[in-house]
């Protein structure tokens, strides 16, 4: 049986191996994350790996183009195209380190009446001129109807554990279940925000409504594709794929759940309720719901309602009786995420015209007030996510975030750590510097003949260069911008462009009306606003109207979690949302031409 031995930044150590098994298969089974944004079809090259020792594996056509001759005959390989038939030694470059994640969003104004509550109660004892059964005891008014068998089964025993103290754990007029004396003091609950790239994590006082804790991370779910579709396909073409995702968040979330009742100082047992925004493929894997139909027309998914179930049923370990709420979706590409983002910023309830916009793989987009709401998605694609791009990669340490020309090639790097790729915020900016030096024209062209006009632009000719047949701008060492990144950032920025069009349209109105732009999420957070206009990304009429929102989303979490009218209002705002089908509309694939063009 070969062995695989991996060398990272931070350890070493032993993999067996099958005879011929593929090595992306190999660390995907040992749980050891590695990028696959084409989700092992060898068309992205981010799963690469550095064979140091062991039989070196001739290089395929896509490994000569995408990694280049010098990483080639360096021994860097698709481990998706690789298979393990000797004893080999790679080296890894550790993933996830460090990653710019943004979980704060802003906060506005809730009544506290939270999703679990409790209630104590002193009761009556039974006598013999007073048989009423357990059950029906503690009762009182509360709905029955749900309740569990585990409940009626441990009841007798926890009335009488503390003299007839017994605290009755509700949700609105639902009896969940009950503890024995007077627990009202521990009611602590999660939300959760699910992104496909990312996802944050946060426990709260829901007798408070104070955060005691947040964590973050990078989705494990990016090791199947970079993007929803290539993970549907893997959950399609393999029997075990559905659970494979689901086992992956739901084990990582609770890891997070656990880490951060430890820092509290409080048992996991201490957790009544979990909220969950997310797109709705993430809310489908969530689930172990199969998510077939949302990659083909015509797009259905299996469930858009609010859900609110035993937390037990996905397998998270809180308290027994505690549950899990799914904030509604509106179809299948406008999922919680961006219901739960319309719901923290409050711009359903104004009169005054506002957009949203979260530019992720898929770029959803909301335009309206509270006289109604129009939402659609464009397939913007991985660019903004670092997916797709030569050198791209998400935000973590070492990727490429801001560019300026203003004293040649500055940039700077998350955690200022050393260049090791550029993240969607570094490539948005690349591109504008670039229009703006005129090293790009109108078309998105690169110009290898570009001549500078000024003094201070001279030495960026030096930086204009071919690589493998690809016309390039040198950032930094090997890290470039490429002619073929230009238009990948060329599809996506037009998408999104002609998506805020559409809606503008179809609402009836002018760029003039409206008067809030909310960026939300991690791109939208840390973009340079000047950058995104100058590409086109976002309508220059626009400017002087955005504002970050941060993590939206996992703020409507938060909401849904501590406010019982905050949840209603988020089942109003999925009902009120209309949906624009893009795919089936001429009209933007009209405009969406019209966009590709940097004017």
């Amino acid at each position: 049986m070969p062995k695989v031995t991996i060398k990272t930044d931070k350890k070493s150590h032993e993999l067996p191996a099958e005879n011929d098994q593929n090595l992306l298969e190999l660390l995907r089974k040992s749980n050891i994350e590695v990028d696959s944004a084409c989700n092992g079809n060898g068309t992205c090259g981010k799963c690469k790996v550095k064979i140091s020792s062991g039989i070196l594996p001739a290089a395929s056509q896509n490994e000569m183009k995408i990694l280049g001759i010098k990483a080639v005959e360096e021994g860097y390989r698709f481990s998706c195209g690789c298979k393990v038939g000797a004893d080999m030694e790679i080296i890894l470059r550790d993933t996830g380190a460090q990653a710019q994640i943004v979980v704060e969003g802003r906060q506005r104004q809730i009544t506290l009446s939270p999703l679990v509550t409790k209630e104590v109660r002193t009761l009556e004892k039974p006598s013999l001129s007073d048989q009423t059964a357990d059950f029906e005891r503690i009762l009182g008014g509360l709905d029955a109807d749900g309740s569990s068998l585990e409940l009626i089964r441990v009841l007798p025993g926890l009335i009488r554990q503390n003299n007839y103290v017994i605290t009755l754990i509700k949700s609105g007029n639902r009896l969940l279940g009950a503890e024995a004396g007077n627990t009202a003091k521990a009611l602590y609950g999660v939300a959760v925000d699910i992104g496909t790239t990312t996802a944050a994590v946060y426990l709260l006082d829901m007798n408070s409504s104070k955060r005691v804790g947040v964590r973050s991370f990078l989705n494990p779910q990016k090791t199947f594709g970079a993007d929803v579709i290539s993970r549907i396909k893997h959950t399609n073409d393999n029997d075990k794929g559905l659970e494979e995702l689901h086992l992956l968040i739901t084990g990582k979330l609770n890891d997070c759940i656990k880490e951060l009742c430890q820092e509290a100082g409080i048992s996991n047992k201490d957790v009544y309720a979990v909220t969950f925004a997310g797109n709705t493929t993430m809310i489908h894997f969530l689930l172990k719901v199969p998510a077939k139909n949302i990659a083909a027309a015509p797009f259905i998914p299996a469930v858009t309602s609010v859900l609110k179930i035993n937390a037990k049923e996905l397998n998270f370990d809180i308290n027994p009786f505690g549950i899990a709420c799914i904030l509604p979706s509106v179809s299948a590409y406008i999922g919680a995420d961006t219901v739960g983002a319309v719901l923290s910023t409050g711009m359903y309830r104004q009169a005054e015209m506002s957009l949203i916009s979260d530019k992720g793989t898929n770029g959803e987009i909301v335009l309206g007030n509270r006289d109604g709401l129009y939402a659609c998605a464009s397939a913007a694609g991985p660019a903004f996510e670092g997916a797709n791009i030569r050198n791209g990669m998400g935000s973590v340490s070492g990727a490429i975030n801001s560019i300026t020309f203003e004293a040649g090639v500055r940039y700077t790097t998350i955690g200022n750590a050393r260049p090791v790729g550029i993240c969607g915020t570094g490539i948005v900016d690349g591109v504008a510097q670039l229009l703006k030096a005129g090293i790009i024209d109108e078309t998105g062209r690169l110009d290898t003949g570009w001549e500078p006009d000024s003094e201070q632009l001279a030495g960026l000719a030096e930086n204009i260069t071919t690589i493998e047949g690809m016309n390039v701008f040198v950032l930094e060492g090997d890290i470039a911008i490429s002619q073929k990144d230009i238009r990948e950032l060329q599809n996506a920025k037009a998408a999104i462009a002609a998506g805020i069009h559409i809606l503008v349209r179809q609402a009836g109105i002018s760029f003039e009306d409206i008067k809030n732009v909310y960026l939300a999420g991690g791109f939208g957070t840390y973009i340079n606003t000047g950058s995104a206009i100058r590409i086109g990304l976002i309508p220059a009429e626009l400017q002087g109207k955005i504002q970050s929102v941060g993590n939206a989303a996992g703020q409507g979490a938060i909401e849904a979690l501590l406010s019982s009218e905050s949840l209603s209002d988020a089942v109003i705002i999925s009902k009120k949302i209309r949906y624009i089908e893009l795919s089936a509309s001429k009209e933007f694939n009209d405009c969406y031409v019209d966009c590709m063009m940097f004017l």
